[in-house]
């Protein structure tokens, strides 16, 4: 008689422990929001979908205009939280279906799956007018503007890379 001894103890830590280091490696550990791979990654999906299916899709890419100035007057940790809060606001703003990510710095992208020019550009008026209320950091208030650069597939980009440089 065969006898089978199975030991499931620790199988749901490690699989808890493998989806956070996923997580980790996709997101930016400030914001919560999809990283540069993870949006280079849903990019070229959107890609070949909107290749396949010949529909537009349209690319932002956002600096905070005077970060640098919140930075050297009040300090880094009123940077964070200011960057936290943005990725808020960000993620606010869009549908459903559409992916804010964080480049890096105070360099954020969207983008918007079959999107064409007339409605990335209506996304980014209203990307804009998320930042035109004061952010609170630790109680000061905090006001930024941003600055948004805009590329649509295929007209400024046929690939992930290109799409990318175009709308910076």
């Amino acid at each position: 008689r065969l006898r089978v001894v199975v030991c499931v103890r620790g199988i749901p830590q490690r699989a808890q422990a493998q989806a956070a280091l996923e997580h980790q490696a996709f997101h930016d550990a400030l914001t919560g929001l999809p990283n540069r791979l993870l949006l280079h990654d849903r990019l070229s999906q959107a890609v070949l979908s909107a290749r396949r299916d010949e529909a537009p899709l349209a690319l932002l890419v956002m600096d905070l205009d005077r970060f640098k100035e919140v930075n050297d007057t009040l300090g880094h940790h009123y940077g964070d939280l200011l960057l936290r809060e943005v990725g808020v606001r960000l993620r606010a703003t869009l549908r459903e279906g559409d992916t804010a990510a964080r480049l890096g710095g105070d360099e954020f992208a969207v983008l918007l799956p079959r999107a064409n020019v007339e409605e990335a550009e209506i996304a980014a008026r209203r990307l804009l007018k998320a930042l035109d209320l004061p952010f609170m950091a630790d109680g000061h208030p905090v006001e930024v503007d941003g600055s948004i650069g805009i590329a649509v597939f295929p007209e400024h980009g046929g690939d992930p890379g290109t799409l990318l440089r175009s709308a910076d």
